[in-house]
């Protein structure tokens, strides 16, 4: 069964379950809205009208089922889609093999091979490689994991008929069981009926852990031994150089739910999975593994281990009785029996109480006795379960995803301030100059740590802060190093906000302080940045820290507040320079770099292919080094088909090892040519966008009014507040919203805005395109713009215009944002000499063009909802609580339908 086959037969049991759960009339309006929506695409001058009259005639019942129907279908299609595209792949490898596919990891190493990469070079490159996938929370999944379950179910089914390899009567029972699933997700409320808690987001986050990464991010692993056997044979990739880390339950920027009490359970959780995984994984290799002590006799190091276990409790005492002649199977027993204990002794504590601790187990309990078992038996057998096994524990160890921490710089230094001004240190510290706050700090970090209270500081923001440092202090005492990730700092201006957080971890006991992490995220932040590591990497205090670290230093980057700051091709030239400055300043001092990206969804946000970003990245900066987030959707998105799961994860993989590799590169030429003019254009287009979104009168009024921003605030789809402060000024709202509200109205605007204007300034039309030729930078900064452009659609953002009660404020600030929209499709277009928007891409220009039918009826009644609802004169009563639950559909199908939230 094709594509075409397949979504026909979703949408004719779609269409059946509608008419059968709704109404037959309802399938009618719905099938009337579709074909006038498609008639107005196909360019139909009075369909238009007919669609906003009709969806206008909607009593809000009827406008909630047909909401509902656009975006149920676009939950089956792009199931479809997906299983097309893991078909399609599957082909295009058999037709490759053996030769590997591209943008894989056999391609890049055998890539590198025939470019010369000799073997001590690629030893070099696989001694530094090191790739770590962050899950965070927002924009968080628009969707519930309830509704993500059922379309796990749907995707088997349709995986299943597609096939085409059941026989007739199984064939008809997968199609009903389809239709019943299909029912039960159109019975089940799209909308969450309460906003989450951080714990539930934790646990979403966990459900991917689990049911995706833990099983695919192995593959990865072989696909590297595979292709290292293959072009250097003898070379073998390190232990851990694949991982999952995670900021849900640890960031607590912005976000008063994320508390000491929230992150001490979500280690708990973290931990729980990983227990639970490996002991179910322990249980059954005991099964599997009946070797017998007569066949292969256990080594002496096993016998050792054994004997140190007597005498054995009697609740597994019997256990020896039943392997008398099976040592192997007898110690995987144990080891079982050891991790179930272990879940039992995590449950009954809690990291926050102040009674002394005792180390618990850690995966080195594990590793030691299944290494001695590898060892004795893998001369005369091979077995996977035992590989996996010892993958899964260097991988995820017993901790699933490290948990990093993240907090605001202003509280941290505020938290500081109020303890100094306690102990008449000094009386009002954060607002002392950066010089006189770094020498304060150094010398209060070279000398013996005051005795303090065990909730030292006056206000409760200073207790909850120092509960956090203690809370990190006796996660390693009794945990050890591999629950928690590096402390990251949000909104880093100045090297003592780094030296702020190293003073509390000492003062509040930490033996093990983590890595500390700056994040620099406006664009002056990110243009001081290497200047602030440059104090950092020259501080004598700062320095004796780095080494408990094997002088290796992260570094994060903010895609998404930089574009906010400076509009798309300042923030993207800006994130450009600083990795190279940041770059040359580790080198420099022989520091050995990360740089964290933190990426987004959206093309705004730092979205877009994973493979050709990386791979365009500065030369040098990444080292075989590379962490990124993964945010929100996306994370369902990229990761919830197993298949395309591996696609992902192998094309990250490829890109950093192919940028890593050790072969001279082409600078950037530095006469006046391609930096002066994206120097030139960046502030050509700085400019432009500034003055829209910062200086325009009444640009906030439009933003509030032609956007669904006021519903999108009010949405369950996340825990954290979404704007720093009680404002919507453009620089206190969170990026997300921000991103989010432009890509419903379909402007789309933070992902093109301004660019145009830039690239105008140079009239060199040639050098532009040498550019884009030339530059993987410049050409893969245009062509996500052009995935930007498409997606947005000015006539249907002047629906949302409408909205805006200044008329002339509306027209003109429409009319400029208009013309910048063609002034950059002009623009873009002229310098890729395309004739049409992702022109090299087709499939994906196609898949737009064919979901904006569907795509067009949600906009269409969600600015009917909008103009409903704030026409109300109680925004409390029974039609506004109806008409709130429309708009979050038509929200949950629009970004299900342009496959991107914020």
């Amino acid at each position: 069964m094709d594509i075409s086959q397949t979504i026909h037969l979703l949408g004719d049991l779609l269409g059946g379950v509608i008419s059968e759960l709704e109404s037959p009339l309802i399938f009618e309006i719905e099938e009337r809205i579709r074909t006038l929506a498609k008639a107005r695409r196909s360019g139909n001058p009075s369909s238009a009208k007919s669609l906003q009259q009709e969806v206008s005639s909607l009593k809000t019942e009827e406008a909630r089922a047909v909401a509902a129907s656009f975006a149920a279908y676009f939950d089956l299609v792009n199931r479809a889609e997906e299983n097309q595209r893991v078909r399609a792949l599957r082909r295009h490898e058999d037709e490759k093999y053996p030769e590997p596919i591209s943008e894989s990891i056999g391609d890049a190493i055998a890539t590198l091979k025939e470019r010369g990469v000799s073997r001590e070079q690629m030893e070099d490159l696989l001694a530094n490689l090191s790739i770590e996938l962050v899950l965070t929370a927002h924009p968080t999944e628009a969707r519930r994991r309830t509704v993500l379950s059922k379309m796990e179910r749907i995707t088997d089914l349709v995986n299943q008929i597609s096939a085409g390899s059941l026989s007739l009567r199984e064939q008809e029972d997968a199609v009903q069981s389809l239709r019943n699933e299909i029912s039960s997700l159109w019975l089940t409320d799209r909308v969450r009926a309460a906003k989450l808690s951080v714990t539930d987001e934790v646990k979403t986050g966990l459900y991917f852990v689990d049911s995706f990464f833990w099983n695919t991010i192995p593959t990865i692993y072989d696909d590297l031994e595979n292709a290292l056997e293959r072009y250097y044979p003898g070379l073998h990739a390190p232990d851990a150089w694949f991982k999952l880390a995670s900021w849900i339950g640890g960031d607590r920027d912005g976000n008063p739910n994320v508390i000491s009490e929230v992150t001490a359970e979500t280690l708990r959780l973290h931990r729980g999975l990983a227990v639970e995984n490996h002991r179910k994984s322990f249980q059954e290799l005991a099964r599997h593994l009946s070797v017998s002590s007569n066949r292969i006799p256990p080594p002496r190091e096993l016998i050792l281990w054994i004997e140190k276990r007597r005498p054995f409790p009697p609740h597994i005492a019997y256990i020896e009785e039943r392997y008398v002649t099976e040592p192997y199977r007898l110690v995987l027993s144990l080891l079982a029996s050891d991790l179930a204990e272990a879940s039992r002794e995590d449950m009954k504590s809690h990291l926050l109480q102040s009674y002394s601790y005792r180390a618990r187990m850690q995966s080195s309990d594990l590793t030691q006795p299944l290494e001695i078992i590898a060892s004795a038996i893998s001369a005369k057998l091979m077995l996977d379960d035992l590989q996996d096994v010892r993958r899964k524990l260097k991988i995820f160890g017993l901790h699933a995803a490290r948990l990093d921490i993240r907090e605001d710089s202003s509280r941290l230094n505020a938290a500081l301030s109020e303890i100094l001004r306690a102990l008449n240190i000094e009386s009002d510290f954060e607002n002392l100059p950066v010089d006189s706050r770094t020498e304060l700090l150094v010398r209060l970090l070279k000398e013996p740590a005051p005795q303090l209270s065990h909730h030292p500081g006056v206000t409760s923001a200073t207790a909850e802060t120092w509960s956090l440092f203690q809370l990190i202090g006796r996660t390693y005492d009794v945990y050890g190093n591999e629950l928690l990730g590096p402390i990251i700092i949000s909104m880093t201006h100045a090297a003592s906000d780094v030296l702020t957080v190293l003073l509390l971890a000492k003062w509040a006991g930490c033996k093990v302080i983590p890595q500390i992490t700056p994040l620099f995220e406006s664009v002056p932040d990110l243009k001081d940045a290497p200047r602030i590591l440059e104090l950092l990497f020259t501080s004598e205090i700062y320095r004796e820290h780095l080494m408990s670290h094997g002088n290796e230093q992260m570094v994060m980057i903010g895609y998404s507040d930089s574009n906010k700051d400076g509009g798309y091709l300042m923030a993207n030239w800006s994130l450009y320079e600083a990795q190279e400055e940041i770059t040359r300043v580790a080198q420099k001092h022989n520091i050995k770099l990360t740089i964290f990206h933190g990426r987004g969804g959206t093309i705004a946000r730092g979205g877009g292919p994973a493979n050709s970003a990386i791979r365009a990245q500065p030369v040098g900066s990444i080292n075989g080094r590379f962490r990124l987030t993964e945010q929100g959707e996306i994370i369902a998105l990229r990761y919830s088909n197993p298949g395309l799961a591996h696609r992902h994860l192998e094309q990250i993989a490829s890109a950093v090892i192919l940028a890593s590799a050790p072969l001279p590169h082409q600078p950037i030429p530095e006469r006046f040519t391609w930096r002066t003019a994206m120097s030139q254009m960046s502030d050509v287009a700085q400019r432009a966008y500034r003055t829209l979104v910062y200086e325009t009168p009444g640009f906030i009024e439009f933003w509030q009014s032609a956007t669904p921003l006021d519903q999108i605030k009010h949405l369950q789809i996340g825990s954290r507040p979404s704007s720093r402060l009680q404002s919507d000024a453009v620089n206190q709202i969170r990026a997300i919203p921000w991103v989010f509200s432009w890509m419903q109205s379909r402007f789309n605007l933070p992902g093109w805005y301004s660019l145009g204007s830039g690239l105008a300034s140079i009239s060199d039309q040639t050098l532009l395109q040498e550019m884009y030729d030339g530059w993987p930078f410049f050409k893969t900064l245009l062509t996500n713009t052009e995935m930007s452009l498409l997606k947005a659609d000015m006539d249907i953002s002047a629906l949302y215009v409408d909205l805006v009660p200044d008329r002339k404020l509306a027209n003109d600030i429409f009319s400029s944002i208009r013309a910048e929209y063609e002034r950059t499709r002009e623009a873009v277009l002229s310098i890729s000499k395309n004739s049409t928007l992702l022109e090299l891409e087709p499939a994906t220009r196609q898949a737009v063009q064919l979901r904006n039918p569907y795509i067009d009826p949600l906009n269409y009644i969600q600015v009917e909802t909008l103009r409903r609802l704030r026409a109300l004169p109680n925004p409390d009563s029974a039609e506004a609580e109806a008409l709130r639950e429309v708009m979050a559909i038509t929200i949950n199908g629009i970004a299900s339908g342009l496959r991107n939230t914020g």
